[in-house]
């Protein structure tokens, strides 16, 4: 959009006329966030309380509709990651957000266990090496389901807090483990993120759809290790009519969709209405 335009769509901003306003406000939106800093430069030296609730507006659905589209990109990888998966939902609804701290973190926990790695030890080792670090270390931990807060699934606080949600958590977890090279993932059983690893080499070998697993592990009960028999206790136990999709890995992406979609649980059991269509939108845009 050139400048004149620009200027002649800001000019209409304040207009009384709701479809006018309407008109403005989705040209404006289709803006790359680029323009951001321009518009933020002008809501500051306006002096009109009207023109600038509307331009904040217009600023808010800029951010996020940019932040939509990096995340339905982030889904078309072959293997998008995990934390950044769980850094645009944290933008989406903090587009301010300071990205740099994130990393510093997940950069320093990674690099301490992968001083401890090496090729000589077994799965079931390195996966003790990373619960050390994680968990008696650095000290993270889920918070308790019945007491959720507006906080606990953004990645950004909880890597400050060492607490969060038990999605989120799950997700910083295996997002560490894959950046180490180390096999992994989610498995999708309702109401629990568990994970596995998956034997790579064997699943190569056998040439076949269903991974081979060797082993699965809670990241809510300090990384404690179990096999598929204490699983498939665990689906009984939930009354949920067993399934193999329930012993098998399920794609990121669909641990970034369980984690907006406990927000808008979250959110609701909060009151916080305002954000619930920013975190729908978003659902709706992960594949």
């Amino acid at each position: 959009m050139d400048d004149k335009k620009l200027t002649a769509l800001l000019s209409l901003l304040d207009d009384p006329n709701q479809e006018v306003f309407e008109h403005v406000q989705k040209s404006l939106s289709e803006l790359t966030a680029d323009v951001v800093p321009y518009l933020e430069d002008i809501w500051l030296e306006s002096k009109d309380p009207f023109f600038q609730e509307r331009l904040e507006q217009i600023i808010n659905n800029i951010q996020f509709q940019n932040v939509k589209k990096e995340l339905i990109n982030w889904g078309k990888c072959s293997h998008p990651n995990l934390i950044e998966g769980a850094i645009l939902v944290n933008r989406s609804y903090n587009p301010n957000l300071l990205t740099a701290p994130i990393w510093k973190i997940i950069d320093r926990i990674k690099r301490d266990v992968w001083l401890e790695l090496n090729e000589q030890l077994t799965a079931l080792e390195k996966v003790k090496i990373l619960n050390h670090f994680f968990y008696n270390i650095y000290n993270y931990h889920a918070l308790p389901p019945s007491k959720p807060t507006n906080w606990d699934g953004d990645i950004s606080t909880v890597l400050s807090q060492k607490q969060g949600n038990y999605i989120i958590i799950s997700i910083i977890y295996a997002g560490i483990a894959q950046a180490l090279d180390l096999p992994i993932y989610g498995i999708n059983l309702p109401d629990s993120v568990l994970l596995c690893y998956v034997d790579q080499e064997q699943t190569k070998l056998l040439g076949r759809e269903k991974k081979n697993i060797l082993f699965y592990i809670n990241p809510i009960d300090k990384g404690n290790v179990f096999g598929q028999k204490e699983l498939e206790y665990v689906v009984a136990s939930k009354k949920i009519k067993s399934h193999i999709k329930h012993y098998q890995p399920t794609s990121n992406s669909s641990l970034i969709k369980r984690l907006v979609k406990h927000e808008i649980k979250v959110y609701k059991h909060l009151n916080l209405d305002s954000f619930l269509p920013i975190f729908k939108e978003l659902y709706k845009s992960i594949r």
